[in-house]
């Protein structure tokens, strides 16, 4: 009988060698991310990096509410300076299309919102959805304009320690050095697989709740750039200093003002450097640049960044001129406790100063007529002058009530709805101001002859008749001059050797300062004055850029001054009082008779003056406060196409 119990005899599994396919491997960069091992917890993870090497980490974002309002060049610099930390930006764009259709419907919701606030009269809630409001109108006309776009991002980093202890350190140490930003961070608690995944270089977000949107300029200035070549906060570059870039924040507390001299032989570079000032700028929260161009050289950059155009000329184009009345009024803002939390702006119309601008054009406009620098009013027509415009200005209801230079008048809107509206009311012109001194001729008043005869050439319909009648600025874009980022007044069709163009300048000067200055005292603007040494022979103008020198930084207005020789300047005694208000000074190749006054004025020594006379195309010496800084100017290959200033040379489009 067969014994049915005896014990199977157990199969040995035999070990092969391996017989791999003998092929060339290179390995990925998934391979190199490959590590020991790794074990997730609730908010924290342990990874062996080695044998016998354990490292704890601890994945976190910023919380998509909070980011800062307003951002500025490399604002995540704590972030990305930390120790030992990984750090992730996932960007999703949004199409054009799209993200005008999002902000759409959420200009939408913040009208219902505010509408509802308004009605319960929620004072704290009207403010906030009102200045929401704003944004988001002004994001949604940017993008419309292809001047920004609209992209979802997330930020993310993962921090790494050698203990639980000093994790928990270093995670409080990061989230109190970004507070300084106003950004708030938060654990990526119960996904720290994900956040860990997030962050490492696969390409991928796998961290859901983790995003927000965010405009193009916001995220340009995200990105890492450092240089500790100027100590400055926050800035733009301007250019490259070995494999470093150099930031210029124009309107930096250190400097005593905000304005800028930029002085450079033809040839050296200067066009192209001052015009990436102008572009990059706008990353720097410069939001309104007006230029008066006498070329013209910055009409393709106008047009690149979406700004305006505006060509004046004593002759008609194709029916239409440009005109700009110098007896304009706008309103003035003041702002008074800058700074505090009971900060308030007063708004007025200072009638007396306008007529005292108003006496001063009459002053230039005869100066211009006689051929006669310095050509004075005579007392009996400063009197007259100022008592017919006290007498215009009255008539037409206006006083230092904000509200008197406007008119109210009904419209229908799409829904057939009845509104009241309001639009800048007719002012009193050249034309008005003549018919008055003749009047005043006719009753006897002495005096007045020659004065009659000059304003009579500047009627309109005669020969210089281009300031008579009511301000029409006509681009070639339908454009709001208020929105416009850059305002561009091509005077180059004016004659520069005979009254038009002197007179131009000043009307011009006087008419920016009134609308753009002294009406808007809180944003950052620029003022650029090409080839300013044209001005130097012109009293009037030299009077002018004293002024917005001096009083600029009291309104947030950086005057620049672009020209060739600084010597011109140097021998110039009213120039000087302009230069000695000029905190930057940017200096390009200048020839030998230069050298001498620039070291002189601003203390340079051989070595600095021997920079600049040897310097190559684009090599600027830049002074800014007490910092003195060299570097080269380089644009990007895109900017390229709107910076070159040689016609010589064919950009590819």
């Amino acid at each position: 009988m067969k014994n049915i119990f005896r014990k199977k005899k157990k199969k040995v599994k035999s070990l092969e060698p391996v017989r791999d396919e003998k092929e060339l491997i290179f390995p990925t960069l998934i391979d190199n991310a490959l590590n020991d091992g790794i074990t997730f917890y609730d908010d924290y993870f342990k990874i062996q990096t080695g044998l016998g090497m354990i490292k704890y980490g601890r994945t976190f974002f910023i919380k998509p509410s909070g980011y800062p309002r307003t951002v500025r060049i490399n604002w995540l610099e704590g972030l990305f300076s930390g120790d030992d930390m990984d750090v992730s930006v996932h960007i999703e764009p949004f199409h054009r299309t799209e993200a005008q259709r999002k902000l759409k419907k959420k200009i939408d919701q913040l009208e219902t919102v505010f509408y509802s606030a308004s009605r319960g009269d929620n004072t704290a809630r009207i403010e906030e959805t009102l200045q929401k409001l704003q944004d988001t109108k002004g994001l949604r006309d940017q993008i419309r304009n292809n001047q920004n776009g609209l992209y979802y991002v997330s930020i993310q980093a993962t921090v790494f320690a050698d203990s639980l202890t000093e994790l928990n350190q270093k995670c409080v140490d990061v989230e109190t050095n970004v507070a300084g930003e106003s950004i708030e961070l938060i654990n990526a608690y119960g996904r720290q697989k994900e956040g860990f995944l997030s962050n490492v270089p696969l390409g991928r977000n796998y961290l859901s709740r983790a995003s927000r949107n965010l405009d193009q300029l916001s995220l340009t200035a995200i990105f890492p750039h450092t240089s500790s070549k100027l100590n400055h906060t926050g800035g733009m570059p301007i250019g490259v200093y070995g494999n470093e870039y150099v930031y210029y924040n124009n309107f930096d507390e250190k400097l005593n003002n905000y304005n800028v001299g930029v002085f450079g032989e033809s040839g050296a570079g200067k066009g192209v450097f001052i015009k990436q000032i102008i572009g990059r700028g706008f990353m720097d929260g410069i939001n309104k640049v007006v230029i008066f161009d006498v070329e013209p050289e910055y009409t393709d950059l106008t047009m690149a960044l979406g700004g305006a155009v505006i060509v004046l000329r004593s002759d008609s184009y194709k029916g239409k001129t440009s005109r700009i009345n110098p007896l304009d009024v706008y309103v003035e803002k003041e702002i008074f406790n800058k700074n505090k939390p009971d900060e308030f702006v007063v708004e007025r119309v200072n009638l007396n100063e306008k007529v005292k601008e108003v006496i001063e054009f009459f002053k230039v406009m005869k100066e211009s007529a006689s051929g006669q620098i310095g050509a004075a009013l005579t007392p009996t027509e400063l009197g007259i002058l100022d008592e017919t415009l006290n007498k215009l200005y009255s008539e037409k209801g206006i006083t230092e009530d904000p509200n008197s230079i406007y008119q109210k008048f009904e419209e229908i809107d799409e829904d057939g709805q009845l509104t009241w509206q309001r639009k800048y009311t007719e002012m009193p012109t050249i034309s008005d101001v003549y018919e008055e001194l003749v009047k005043q001729k006719e009753n006897n008043v002495p005096g007045l002859e020659e004065l009659l005869s000059v304003i009579s050439l500047f009627r309109r319909g005669r020969a210089f008749g281009m300031f008579d009648g009511q301000t029409e600025l006509i681009s070639d874009f339908d454009m709001d001059l208020e929105t416009a980022p850059i305002i561009n007044f091509d005077i180059s069709r004016l004659s520069s050797n005979g009254i038009e163009r002197p007179l131009a300048q000043h009307v011009l000067m006087t008419w920016t300062w009134n609308r753009f200055i002294k009406n808007d005292p809180k944003s950052k603007k620029r003022i650029v004055q090409d080839e300013a040494w044209m001005m130097l022979k012109y009293p009037s103008m030299m009077e002018f850029f004293k002024l917005l020198s001096a009083r600029g930084r009291k309104w947030n207005v950086s005057l620049t001054l672009v020209s060739q020789r600084y010597e011109m300047f140097h021998r110039t005694e009213e120039a000087q009082d302009v230069i000695a208000q000029l905190n930057t000074v940017a200096f390009l190749k200048q020839s030998d008779q230069d050298i001498e006054p620039i070291l002189e004025t601003f203390r340079f020594s051989d070595e600095v003056g021997q920079m600049i006379r040897t310097a190559d195309t684009g090599d600027v010496i830049l002074k800014a406060g007490k910092e003195i800084v060299a570097f080269r100017s380089e644009p990007t290959p895109s900017e390229w196409t709107y910076l070159n200033t040689n016609q010589n040379i064919k950009m590819s489009g």
